[in-house]
């Protein structure tokens, strides 16, 4: 799925249900569900790529300090 899409989906959704929520001040219940689908979207898009095994983090370590030491 691409990244606007994706966004667009996940910010509808939270608005929709903090709209289902509130009872007044619309205006704010819309920039709350847009904050919390972009948070979604942050966690669901970007973090799992972030996340690397322990191993690898070791080795890119020692690649980093074999180069600083030559």
């Amino acid at each position: 799925m691409r990244k606007r899409t994706k966004w667009a989906l996940l910010s509808s959704f939270a608005t929709l249900g903090v709209l289902l929520v509130t009872t007044d001040n619309w205006l704010l219940a819309v920039l709350v569900g847009i904050g919390l689908g972009t948070i979604v979207f942050i966690f669901t898009h970007a973090y799992p790529n972030d996340i690397a095994p322990p191993a690898d983090r070791r080795h890119e370590n020692t690649q980093r300090r074999r180069s600083a030491q030559r």
